[in-house]
């Protein structure tokens, strides 16, 4: 019972259960979130395929860790398999690695590494970490206020079918009407993700 309570706060924090849309709250704390998209079910990777192996190994001994599942559970260990992982390049553990640093798990809260690893993911195309992204730049956590790239990151979620950034991009719409009008989905955005030191 014990293992399947963590489990469940785990995915809670991960999938962002409840948080609905960021523009309509002020909670800055909470709103991260993780759903699967079919897009999302074949793995992303910036790597070589005999890499990618190595990497998912990777990424499941840290999820196991995160979650408590089948060891105990243990944040700090969770991190240091995801960021192996997220080394190879692949976008889960990328993701996975953000959400270590935006909730503080096993790592320092540290929303700027937030933003780098959930960039690189999002760059991958893994819908989460573009709503994440967007958030991030909307709310101004670890990266300056940038309602445009808000709107590209959710943009991008919103083309794969994330339905909160569709309800943020529509709220923001009616914030600044203006910022969509210049927001071109095609090409990158210039971003402030810092790349993480040492």
């Amino acid at each position: 019972m014990r293992g399947s309570r963590h489990r469940t706060e785990w995915m809670n924090r991960c999938l962002g259960l409840g948080l609905g849309v960021l523009l309509a709250s002020a909670s800055a704390t909470a709103w991260a979130q993780a759903p699967v998209a079919k897009a999302e079910v074949e793995d992303n990777a910036s790597t070589q395929p005999a890499n990618l192996t190595t990497a998912k190994l990777e990424n499941s001994i840290g999820t196991r860790c995160a979650l408590g599942e089948g060891v105990p559970q243990d944040y700090a260990l969770a991190a240091q398999w995801f960021r192996k992982a997220a080394e190879h390049g692949y976008g889960k553990a990328e993701y996975n690695l953000g959400m270590q640093y935006y909730f503080g798990q096993g790592l320092p809260q540290d929303y700027a590494l937030a933003a780098y690893w959930w960039e690189r993911a999002a760059n991958q195309n893994i819908s989460a970490a573009q709503y994440n992204l967007g958030n991030l730049y909307f709310m101004g956590q670890g990266v300056s206020r940038d309602y445009q790239k808000a709107a590209y990151w959710w943009q991008k979620a919103a083309a794969s079918g994330n339905a909160d950034a569709s309800r943020n991009l529509a709220v923001l719409a009616k914030m600044e009407p203006a910022v969509l009008h210049s927001t071109p989905l095609a090409g990158p955005v210039a971003t402030s993700a810092a790349a993480p030191q040492g």
